[in-house]
């Protein structure tokens, strides 16, 4: 058996470790109106595909709403992305429990402006940084650290974390040089996902800070307090917001800038907008390709290319089936088959 990825020392003996917390994920992946385990119903979109995933207790109904094939048990099909097996020691995974507990604390408090959460800004941190390094490590949210910086997040987690909140010695970690180099700055649009589809998503394009959209909240996580990034660019509309939040490191409680609905709304259009238009460039791709090796000509004509895409859209195949790359296939090579060789 492998060591465990974080204190490498023990087996990595535990099953079902959540890459991000579970009381952040249900926010954004459960069936409307539940909020226990087992009720995940997430999409999860990439250039070329679609790929989805339920538990256990989603409703039959619901089910075969979405999908034309419903795979019986747990399958390879069916796995959720956000839950890995023998990545943690069962040690390990109780001291990450620990901070994930002590936040969701936090998760019920909010004001105007900028409020204070009720949680040490060391604690804060433990709690984010566990979230990213996570993330990074299982590289399938699109979060990808560098090898030094994963690696310096692990040394304070593990060095940092207990089985028991009360264990943890915040004078100690204020000391570590590692400790005192990392920050976040954190945004959030309390109750937005009360009415509102939200996300998870990593936005590649800023590394200072690493910017990460969670739910509601909005995650800038710097390695050495750098936040220039924001100075030229922003995130969908956020950037004033980025430069005037407060900085989380170290002797203070956790402070956290609200944001209005139209801000968190504009954030979740642009993503929605962006991986549109990233959609579509590999859909033009793939046509260009699917035309050459039938047809031996380099490109689609523009008209076969509309006549696909329209048909895309008007198609009234089930929510789980009509973004997927087999449905575009289909979609695909039915509209080059009414061109082809007629017997």
């Amino acid at each position: 058996m492998a060591k465990c990825k974080l204190c490498l020392d023990k087996e990595a003996d535990f099953k079902g470790s959540h890459i991000v917390p579970h009381f952040l994920l249900k926010r954004i992946f459960n069936v409307v109106g539940k909020k226990g385990r087992d009720y995940e119903l997430e999409f999860v979109i990439d250039a070329f595909n679609t790929k989805s995933y339920y538990g256990r207790n989603v409703s039959r109904d619901k089910l075969e709403s979405l999908f034309d094939e419903i795979p019986e048990g747990e399958s390879e099909e069916n796995k959720d992305p956000h839950v890995e097996d023998y990545i943690f020691c069962t040690s390990c995974e109780k001291r990450l429990g620990e901070i994930e507990s002590e936040y969701a604390k936090t998760i019920k408090k909010h004001s105007v402006g900028v409020y204070d959460s009720g949680i040490k800004s060391e604690l804060g941190l433990l709690f984010w940084a566990s979230v990213l390094w996570r993330m990074s490590i299982n590289k399938k949210n699109g979060v990808s650290q560098t090898k030094g910086e994963d690696e310096i997040l692990r040394r304070i987690l593990n060095r940092c974390l207990k089985e028991k909140i009360g264990d943890i010695d915040v004078e100690n970690m204020r000391q570590s040089k590692d400790f005192k180099k990392i920050s976040y700055k954190l945004l959030r649009c309390p109750n937005f996902s009360d009415d509102n589809p939200t996300h998870l998503f990593m936005y590649p394009v800023i590394i200072n800070p690493y910017t990460i959209l969670i739910d509601e909240f909005v995650l800038f996580f710097s390695h050495n307090s750098n936040y220039n990034d924001y100075k030229a660019r922003n995130f969908y509309g956020i950037k004033d917001e980025v430069i005037d939040a407060p900085i989380n490191n170290r002797n203070d409680n956790e402070k956290i800038m609200v944001i209005p609905t139209e801000k968190m709304v504009g954030i979740s259009n642009g993503i929605k907008n962006e991986a549109a238009l990233l959609r579509r460039k590999y859909i033009i791709q793939f046509l260009d390709l699917s035309h050459k090796e039938l047809s031996g000509e380099a490109k689609m004509p523009d008209e076969l290319k509309k006549e696909v895409f329209d048909a895309l859209v008007e198609s009234e195949a089930k929510e789980g089936v009509k973004f997927t790359m087999q449905h575009l296939r289909d979609i695909t090579f039915s509209v080059l088959k009414k061109y082809g060789p007629q017997e």
